[in-house]
């Protein structure tokens, strides 16, 4: 089990949350954040032309039986094909 320092006082917390009359962390003195620089990160975030190439397809829901569900899947298995491109054809539409 720890010890318990000799100075335990309770932080304290300002009206928005933040704790208050910090000086060191754990026996380390903060740094001055005046002479601090900050820099944004240089890797990482969206990058030009990354994702999914579009398609020009538009998603859609459909509530069907499991019956039909289960038909599109077994022909679509079968043929090699999406189900979207199963029901494209039955639908008969190109």
């Amino acid at each position: 089990m720890k010890k318990q320092s000799e100075n335990s006082d309770a932080p304290k917390f300002d009206a928005e949350g933040y704790q208050v009359g910090m000086e060191d962390l754990n026996g380390e003195a903060l740094p001055d954040l005046a002479k601090l620089e900050f820099r944004p990160f240089a890797h990482g975030g969206a990058r030009k032309n990354a994702g999914r190439k579009l398609s020009g397809r538009k998603p859609i829901l459909l509530r069907l039986s499991p019956s039909v569900i289960n038909s599109l899947r077994s022909k679509a298995r079968a043929t090699h094909k999406t189900i979207s491109e199963v029901a494209e054809e039955k639908l008969g539409v190109e």
